[in-house]
């Protein structure tokens, strides 16, 4: 994924420790998305020293402020202002450049960074990263959601890998699936597109723990086409509905190789006046297509089916 432009390596995607790695936190309440009032911190610490969470809270479930800053590896601090513009290539990151970042409506993420000599915030005092080793930890949101709410903490935890790089002495052969989990969408809905990927290597001697590596997430600039599919022989018989540029930006995948990409149907109500009357019917037959990299290959799928009734 990208943070203003800048690839960074989500949390589910097996993070190495010299890379830049997004621990995304996404907020949900009644059902929605929501954002905080407030993100005041998000603080990294090592699990294995902190199997329980009342060794960094207080008795008020918040971060217990006598922890010293050998205990707490990172520390992103809050600004003013959700810094959703900030670039984090700098080594430090101060009160006003908090490397919180807004992704969209209660979908937020901070950078550990192992490429730079990154620094973060506690107490004022400036603390050096210290998440550089291979080991799980865990990330501490410490969040107020409403103006006039107590503050609450969220803990997520993540794995720094050192497994991720390997060398092999032939070429892989991958072979790539994708199936498309919606089969019937309702006009007027607004729905995740899930598509599956199956990855196969057609080695026969390379050793089962590198072919273990593609389960996890390693598909890289997933995007989806939209086709719309006309039987009248008076209207064109492929409508181009979103292309894979416009989709780029708003494709999501998951840990398992999923792609995801929210699709607003809503939006072809604007298509009929925008072609020029050669859209045809709103609703009928669509196919969807994804395309990613994997190595050095950029993969397109088949063409998956689609009813919008």
């Amino acid at each position: 994924m990208k943070i203003n432009n800048i690839d960074v390596v989500d949390r589910h995607n097996r993070p190495g420790v010299l890379q830049r790695v997004a621990l995304r936190s996404f907020f949900v309440n009644d059902g929605q998305y929501q954002d905080p009032y407030q993100i005041s911190s998000v603080s990294i610490f090592k699990l294995t020293d902190n199997t329980s969470p009342y060794t960094v809270l207080n008795d008020d479930n918040l971060i217990d402020p006598t922890l010293a800053s050998s205990v707490i590896l990172m520390n992103f601090a809050n600004s003013s202002v959700f810094p959703s513009s900030v670039t984090f290539n700098t080594s430090t990151y101060s009160a006003g450049a908090s490397g919180i970042y807004k992704l969209g409506t209660g979908q937020y993420a901070v950078v550990l960074d192992g490429i730079v000599d990154q620094s973060g915030v506690y107490l004022g005092s400036a603390i050096p990263n210290q998440a550089s080793t291979v080991t799980n930890y865990i990330d501490v949101w410490t969040v107020k959601m409403a103006q006039g709410s107590e503050y609450s903490v969220y803990i997520n935890e993540f794995k720094l890998n050192d497994d991720t790089l390997f060398s092999i002495t032939q070429p892989i052969l991958l072979q790539a699936t994708n199936k498309l989990r919606n089969k019937h969408v309702k006009l007027g809905s607004k729905i995740d597109l899930t598509i599956s990927t199956e990855f196969n290597l057609g080695n026969k001697d390379i050793d089962s723990s590198i072919k273990n590596l593609f389960r996890d997430s390693v598909i890289v600039n997933p995007s989806v086409q939209i086709i719309k599919l006309n039987d009248d022989y008076t209207l064109p018989a492929r409508v181009t509905v979103s292309a894979f540029a416009d989709t780029s930006a708003y494709t999501d995948v998951t840990s398992d190789n999923t792609i995801i990409f929210n699709w607003d149907t809503n939006a072809l109500y604007t298509l009929p006046t925008t072609l020029n009357g050669t859209f045809g019917p709103l609703t009928g037959a669509y196919q969807i297509q994804v395309k990613y990299s994997v190595l050095n290959q950029t993969i397109l799928s088949d063409y998956l089916n689609l009813i919008v009734s």
